[in-house]
């Protein structure tokens, strides 16, 4: 957070401030609302810290151990004080003395108890950042969500029902395209193989036209990036895209699935989760694919198949490449 006002409130949020500091604060709570909704943002972004954070017991003995090292360093340095200069003495066999070979172990003891102790912390601690900095993704990926369905008359992005087009990563060219995402990175997942990906680009909806047959299924794999999109639903035999109606338990995007994993987990994260833009606009880390303790998956239908929901509020999110599979007439 590089804005004063955001560092201030991350204080505030985690306990940080000295008394002047959070009075201040409290009292631009009570007569801005901008204030309280950054807040609320602020404290939405530290959720996942709040989650996966760890603690880590040191081994038993650790201490007492460091404190016989520190020791026994101290006396070998006495001893090599009090001895006469090396240069007037024979050299040893070997650099290592047999007298040195209990401080080289216990050397290696506290060297191997502090990596135990850290690399665990570092990797939650990665684990966290890219978490938050893959939510900050999704709710610009909402933000240009919500802003397309207001020049659209309440609806988001279509997804093709056929045609070479027809496929749930469509999203991401047509938001580029009316310029509601100015870059190809915004849909790419820090915590995904996408990120390692050199200077990834969202192919343009002209360039997926006019693409050979050959060259058509990894772009359409791809031009979605990391996330996967809402393939519509079924109204009396017809297909129709998803209606903005801020309902806070429908999926609207999420890391993308992997239908060749339980329950369709998405590779992301570790596959210990998937991180879920809702039609509200707010975004959670949910580790199943039920969310709001619903029985609806968000990754199946209601007849469990990777395909246009079965009614209006039966959302189906599907990987770049998945179609509605619907070959019916085609609504708005």
């Amino acid at each position: 957070m590089s804005h004063p006002v955001e560092e201030q409130l991350l204080g505030y949020a985690i306990g940080a401030l000295d008394d002047s500091e959070r009075e201040q604060i409290e009292e631009g709570l009570k007569n801005d609302p901008w204030l309280r909704r950054e807040l609320a943002s602020v404290r939405e972004r530290l959720k996942p810290l709040e989650t996966s954070a760890v603690v880590f017991d040191p081994p038993p003995g650790l201490a007492e151990r460091a404190c016989q090292l520190v020791a026994m360093q101290a006396a070998a340095e006495s001893a090599r004080r009090a001895r006469p200069s090396i240069s007037a003495l024979p050299a040893p066999v070997g650099w290592l003395s047999q007298t040195r070979w209990p401080d080289l172990v216990m050397a290696i003891g506290v060297g191997l108890a502090a990596s135990l102790l850290l690399l665990p912390a570092v990797r939650s601690n990665r684990f966290s950042a890219q978490l938050a900095a893959c939510q900050d993704n999704l709710r610009k990926v909402g933000f240009a969500l919500q802003s397309y369905s207001q020049r659209h008359g309440g609806f988001f992005p279509l997804v093709p029902s056929q045609g070479r087009l027809a496929v749930a990563g469509i999203y991401a060219p047509m938001l580029l395209r009316g310029g509601f995402l100015t870059e190809s990175q915004t849909v790419v997942c820090p915590g995904s193989g996408l990120n390692d990906a050199a200077r990834f680009r969202v192919p343009s909806l002209d360039e997926l036209e006019k693409a050979a047959q050959d060259d058509l299924p990894r772009l359409l794999c791809a031009m979605g990036g990391s996330y996967g999109y809402c393939l519509g639903h079924l109204r009396n035999g017809v297909y129709e895209g998803t209606r903005n109606r801020q309902r806070p338990c429908f999926a609207l995007v999420s890391d993308a699935p992997s239908p060749d994993r339980p329950g369709h987990q998405s590779r992301n994260h570790g596959g210990r989760g998937q991180n879920v833009l809702f039609e509200d606009g707010h975004v959670s880390f949910l580790t199943c694919s039920k969310p709001c303790n619903l029985f609806d998956d968000i990754f199946v239908n209601d007849n469990g198949l990777v395909a246009a929901g079965l009614h209006e509020d039966d959302a189906v999110i599907g990987p770049s490449d998945a179609s509605p599979l619907v070959s019916l007439k085609v609504g708005r």
